[in-house]
């Protein structure tokens, strides 16, 4: 079993902050370097102890050849800036894994850019500087997480600060205009006694994309470390961590939330499933049914954790026809996980692993996986998933399956 991360950010978050954490907790940099490294950057890495408020913390920072200081990533100067698609581009040099990760992270920082400038992501310009800092730290983030072999990262609420900060646009209210865009869905807490912007855009990114819950949770803690900030403030400006191993094996409550419709437009289903995920459903499904006076209907099933049934149920009830909601509470009883990476001829697959009563129970190759090799190699996909399968049973010594 991997390990679970519970981050602190009583004092914000950044991507240096998050940097000088892992390496607090025990990543090691040289491994981490030959990660990098593929990314064919110009950088130096910076390691080193402060005592920040009387606690020792790392301060770790990329060093980019004639870096300036940037406030935020985003410039409309054509011939200093480089393309998302660029961006991509060089990221496409990371293992596979890493790099979906750095993407989400670094899409999340484009749309928030293109919804406060109004310009297309895909139009966007980042100063060179400033996106070569941000691909090594995201990039940091999710290499350092899987050297660590980190499989869960909960979180606290994050302290965004408060007052105001002076941003190549003007004067703004923290979070900064790109921050506040990201951190939407992330739970947030101003603290009137911090006037300073306690986190910026890879910050909020790693919170919003690679937190798996805000919540807390019961699990042993094994290590703690501190990542230092640049600033000196009241407070210590450190990110903590706490690394585990997790000690709740119950079962999440889950809730079933469903209504029958026989009056809606059907182009709105498509929507509304989308709404329904991102608001935190686990699971939607559509059934066809006959209703009263023999009118074809459609029976929307919603499975959600049970901290989600409010949202749920404004959302079912925004979006829909319906008039009302039915609320079940059923047992929930979960195979345990596991998700291997096996090597092919095609390159690296994930195959997903269920135990139960620690006997294996099903194996299967990951769906994505499958599909990424399928579209690179030509192969049929139904082709490349009984490869991969056979791959799995071989490597893994699954001779039951």
């Amino acid at each position: 079993m991997g390990f679970v991360l519970f981050l602190d950010p009583f004092s914000g978050i950044s991507g240096d902050m998050f940097l000088g954490l892992l390496i607090d907790l025990g990543l090691n940099t040289h491994k981490l370097k030959q990660h990098l490294d593929k990314l064919e950057l110009e950088y130096e890495l910076e390691v080193k102890k402060v005592n920040k408020n009387g606690i020792i913390a790392t301060k770790a920072q990329f060093k980019i050849p004639k870096k300036e200081h940037h406030e935020d990533h985003l410039t409309h100067h054509k011939h200093h800036g480089v393309h998302l698609a660029e961006i991509y581009k060089t990221l496409e040099k990371l293992d596979e894994p890493i790099m979906e990760k750095v993407r989400r992270m670094f899409n999340s920082i484009a749309e928030a850019e293109s919804r406060i400038h109004g310009i297309p992501k895909e139009k966007l310009h980042f100063h060179e500087v400033g996106a070569t800092d941000a691909i090594l730290e995201l990039a940091t983030a999710a290499i350092g997480i899987q050297l660590l072999d980190i499989e869960k990262i909960y979180s606290n609420p994050v302290n965004v600060g408060s007052g105001f900060v002076t941003i190549k646009h003007g004067r703004y209210p923290v979070p900064a205009p790109a921050t506040a865009e990201i951190l939407r869905g992330v739970p947030i807490r101003f603290d009137p006694s911090i006037q300073a912007e306690l986190v910026t855009p890879t910050g909020a990114a790693i919170l919003k994309e690679l937190v798996d819950e805000f919540a807390p949770i019961s699990f042993t803690v094994e290590k703690v470390g501190y990542g230092a900030g640049e600033k000196d403030l009241e407070i210590p400006n450190v990110l903590r961590g706490f690394l585990g191993h997790s000690n709740d094996e119950k079962p999440k409550k889950i809730i079933v939330l469903e209504t029958n419709i026989d009056n809606m437009n059907p182009e709105f289903y498509g929507y509304l499933m989308d709404k329904l995920f991102e608001r935190g459903a686990l699971d939607v499904g559509y059934m066809p049914i006959f209703m009263k006076k023999n009118r074809p209907g459609v029976r929307v099933s919603v499975v959600c954790p049970i901290e989600k049934k409010d949202e749920i149920i404004k959302t079912l009830l925004s979006e829909t026809t319906s008039l009302g909601i039915r609320v079940y509470y059923p047992e929930r009883i979960e195979a345990e996980r596991e998700i291997k990476e096996i090597e092919t001829e095609y390159g690296k697959a994930k195959v997903k692993i269920a135990r139960y009563c620690s006997r294996i129970v099903n194996v299967a190759p990951e769906y994505e996986s499958c599909r990424s090799i399928a579209e690179r190699s030509g192969k049929p996909l139904k082709f490349i998933y009984n490869y991969i399968y056979q791959k799995a049973k071989e490597q893994l010594n699954l001779k039951d399956f």
